[in-house]
């Protein structure tokens, strides 16, 4: 006997990295519950602990891997229930960890580019605080509210 689906599926791209190189994954998320507003989603292996024979698995244990996503099409979600909208996901994810990963880069340089690599030794800065001008840093658009 076919269980009826709740909704409809949802996706969402994560990649992760090998010895081969970055790997891709479209994961599939099936709705296991629903509110008025929105999709309760799970994936494969959680689906298949909720359907199959574990005594150990508790509606708390689903309840902490479960994901909720909202019904209403606007707006930023965890899954999508189209690929191409969970492919534009990813890439906006993928745009802004570089944005945090060269403003990490450009303190690191800032910071060396002011006092040295390990080779050199210096006297510890007399001030607690010391400003390091950096263009990329300074360049930010620190509109003050």
């Amino acid at each position: 006997m076919e269980k009826k689906k709740l909704g409809p599926d949802h996706y969402r791209y994560v990649d992760e990295i090998g010895p081969d190189g970055l790997e891709v994954h479209c994961i599939t998320y099936q709705v296991i519950g629903e509110t008025a507003q929105c999709w309760y989603i799970a994936d494969d292996y959680t689906v298949n602990m909720i359907n199959g024979y574990q005594h150990s698995w508790t509606a708390e244990a689903v309840k902490k891997r479960r994901k909720r996503v909202s019904k209403d099409s606007g707006g930023k979600r965890f899954a999508y229930p189209d690929k191409a909208h969970a492919l534009r996901s990813y890439k906006i994810r993928k745009s802004r960890q570089l944005g945090h990963a060269e403003l990490t880069l450009e303190r690191a340089r800032a910071a060396l580019g002011y006092f040295g690599d390990l080779s050199v030794t210096n006297e510890a800065p007399v001030a607690d605080k010391l400003i390091i001008p950096n263009e990329h840093i300074q360049g930010l658009g620190w509109g003050y509210c």
